[in-house]
């Protein structure tokens, strides 16, 4: 009959729309993998050494580990620095016929699609330099979930000695892909510039399974621990793990040797393409390594690459790898090495912000080398000596600066864009960094000093500290120290 037909027909229309309700009910998103909170980045690279491009899918597996729902997510696309007419070029002016050896040339990062769980999306190259990649997520990411975001990019290098380029030796990958902003529930995204002062960087740790494809020929150094190498047509691909780090980072050279020790359970690597006391340089590296590890506490991967690289600066900082400068006289080596060495546990595992606060790894890491030295006689230096040299060369910055502006700014707390060069920021961030911290040693005494350290290191491992918290673990050991940091990092103390 007309009614059973009719009656048959909403059945069906029930059925039909019962099935797209929960279709629609699908989530996007799902729970964080056994309620643990963190982000993954897995990456497979190819480089063309012929075209200087760097070919990439990207996949993201982030879960929400803030308190708030997020509606997108967004990355640093630092590599897009080095294209023509960047508004924030990574090479100061005074710098560039050095940096540029065979003339002024430039790259770029170009991101050719994104999806967020497996559907496309559309997205957006925003920030104030078309320096962020905005990801829009469909709906809101709630607290303990997880999305998936894929993102295909290309990177063309440029021949320069810097973090990211080709040089005459070496290819440096330093923040190659893109980064994960930080997001802070005051102030949202935490978006970077490239000054071309200091390390304009803030990330937060992740998990890394990187796969890396070069031209046979390359050997290759990676911040991560080797798990798996084969072999293409004409290519060798290598896969490396690397756990709870801020960054991953790669270099790449044809005439690159190495040598190999283990210091602090970790397997230490020493790669150069010209240096005649590298059997030096490797002790450098594996007593740098034992000696934070029984000061802070202990050495945090599984390796460390030291390499020499064409690089602009003496050396350069990454998780499990730090640039060490071509251009190094043989007598500064070392102490480059240690320093570098010393921010895998002053910016690598206890992270801070470098762009507003730079003194806090600078000043720890340039304070380690005097522990450093302190701790072995056999080199000739002392904590005496160091001390005075940097206070005399502090000293006498801020009398040139007296001098030609008729006044000095010494304080510590502020961000990389106003400082006027190199010249200012190291001596604000590094020497008075290291000499605050020795005042600090010298006024709370030895035991209360190292054990702050060390309580630092592990209450702030994976974390980003503030100058606050530096204060507050002197303060739990009964030390009025907020007053310290106060009137060094204003200005007010006078050296």
């Amino acid at each position: 009959s007309v009614e059973m037909k009719r009656e048959e027909t909403m059945k069906r229309l029930s059925i039909v729309f019962a099935l797209v309700v929960a279709a629609l009910c699908v989530p996007l998103f799902t729970a964080c993998a056994g309620g643990q909170k963190g982000t993954k980045y897995t990456i497979d690279a190819v480089y063309d050494d012929q075209a200087r491009t760097l070919t990439a899918e990207m996949t993201l597996d982030f879960c929400n580990d803030t308190d708030n729902a997020l509606t997108e997510l967004r990355f640093h696309l630092f590599g897009n620095a080095y294209r023509q007419g960047a508004k924030y070029e990574p090479i100061a002016v005074q710098n560039r016929y050095k940096a540029y050896y065979d003339g002024i040339n430039y790259g770029s990062m170009t991101v050719t699609g994104v999806s967020v769980g497996g559907e496309e999306t559309a997205y957006t190259i925003g920030g104030e330099d078309e320096n962020i990649l905005i990801v829009p997520l469909g709906r809101e990411l709630f607290p303990d979930e997880q999305a998936t975001v894929e993102i295909s990019f290309t990177v063309v290098l440029a021949k320069v000695n810097h973090r990211l380029g080709v040089g005459k030796n070496t290819v440096n990958f330093g923040n190659f892909y893109p980064v994960l902003c930080v997001y802070e529930a005051e102030t949202g995204w935490i978006e970077c510039n490239y000054y071309n002062v200091g390390d304009p960087f803030v990330s937060a740790c992740a998990d890394y399974d990187v796969s890396f494809t070069v031209p046979e020929g390359y050997e290759i150094a990676a911040s991560g621990r080797a798990v798996n190498t084969s072999r293409g047509s004409g290519t060798r691909t290598f896969r490396y793990l690397l756990n709870n780090a801020r960054d991953f980072a790669v270099v790449l050279g044809k005439e690159l040797e190495v040598l190999t020790a283990s210091a602090g359970g970790a397997e230490v690597n020493y790669y150069y393409f010209d240096d005649a006391r590298a059997e030096e340089n490797l002790k450098y590296a594996v007593q740098s390594v034992e000696t934070f590890a029984s000061l802070f506490g202990a050495y945090p991967y599984k390796t460390l690459a030291v390499v020499q690289a064409d690089l602009l600066q003496g050396g350069m900082e990454y998780p499990g790898l730090v640039y060490i400068s071509s251009d190094l006289q043989p007598a500064e080596i070392g102490e480059v090495i240690v320093h570098e060495t010393a921010h895998q546990w002053w910016y690598a595992v206890v992270g801070s912000d470098p762009v507003n606060q730079a003194w806090q790894d600078e000043g720890l890491a340039e304070y380690s080398v005097v522990l450093f030295y302190e701790n072995h006689p056999e080199y000739g230096l002392t904590r005496e000596g160091l001390i005075e040299t940097a206070t005399r060369t502090y000293q006498s910055y801020c009398s040139v600066y007296d001098k030609i502006f008729g006044g000095v700014d010494t304080s510590m707390t502020r961000p990389l864009s106003v400082y006027s060069g190199e010249y200012e920021y190291v001596n604000v961030t590094y020497i008075k960094g290291c000499l605050m911290m020795d005042c600090l040693r010298i006024g709370i005494g030895d035991d209360r000093f190292f054990e702050g350290l060390q309580n630092y290191y592990a209450e702030f491992s994976g974390k980003i500290a503030t100058a606050a918290d530096l204060a507050g673990v002197y303060e739990r050991l009964g030390c009025d120290t907020n007053s310290f940091f106060a009137g060094f990092l204003d200005g007010k103390v006078i050296l």
